[in-house]
């Protein structure tokens, strides 16, 4: 006696996690404007023993040196602001609790 499969025997969860980790990744550097074109998930051995067979890594792919000068400096020019709004509202909880006197 035998048990049917159906589609789902062909499922790869290790793989779906990595492409869920890419998506996350990729979405959230386009909030910052940039953009991985090339990004994949691929798998690490397909030869290897059953433990790694099924681990899968996500590439960034190749970029041209002017596209990741170009990424660098995006990501820089928000850090850069996110850390001009951080010590902006620091100054001034600072100058809050200073004037006020109150121990809350």
């Amino acid at each position: 006696m035998h048990t049917e499969v159906g589609p789902d025997y062909f499922d790869d969860s290790d793989r779906d996690d990595a492409v869920d980790a890419g998506v996350r990744l990729v979405n959230a550097l386009r909030r910052f404007g940039v953009d991985l074109d090339s990004i994949s998930a691929e798998k690490v051995c397909h030869t290897c023993s059953p433990p790694v067979r099924d681990a899968y890594r996500i590439a960034l792919g190749t970029l041209p040196q002017k596209e990741v000068s170009a990424m660098a400096a995006q990501l820089n020019a928000f850090g850069d602001e996110f850390e001009r709004m951080h010590d902006v509202l620091t100054s001034k909880s600072n100058d809050t609790a200073a004037t006020t006197g109150s121990p809350r």
